[in-house]
């Protein structure tokens, strides 16, 4: 499969889940549905994967973020580091109620990460 082709299938059932956890009123499953179908990636899908999580940050959608986040923080996806410093400085000068909550759980995460990499 190609870069193209994994991202799109990726993106495709992560809607999936999204809209099967929402109809089922458990948000947290798509969470634990996307975590489980990451695990059965191939080396080179991750590292697609990866990258498209880390464009995931950027997104307006908190919805896409929260997802990426939380599959970042488990998979420890060392790559996505500058990604999430990017997004840190964007919650800093955002003035929406949530922002300083998604704010320190981004430094959290990048904290964490800087400790795997060391």
């Amino acid at each position: 499969m190609s870069a193209d082709d994994v991202r799109r299938t990726w993106l495709e059932h992560q809607a999936e889940d999204v809209a099967q956890a929402t109809a089922n009123k458990q948000p947290q499953e798509s969470l634990l549905t996307s975590a489980a179908r990451y695990r059965l990636l191939s080396d080179e899908d991750r590292a697609v994967v990866d990258g498209l999580l880390a464009d995931q940050l950027s997104s307006p959608e908190e919805g896409d973020r929260f997802l990426a986040l939380a599959l970042i923080e488990d998979f420890e996806i060392v790559s996505a580091v500058p990604a999430l410093r990017r997004l840190a400085d964007w919650l800093e000068t955002q003035q929406w109620p949530g922002a300083p909550y998604e704010w320190a759980k981004v430094n959290r995460i990048i904290g964490r990460l800087a400790t795997t990499r060391s």
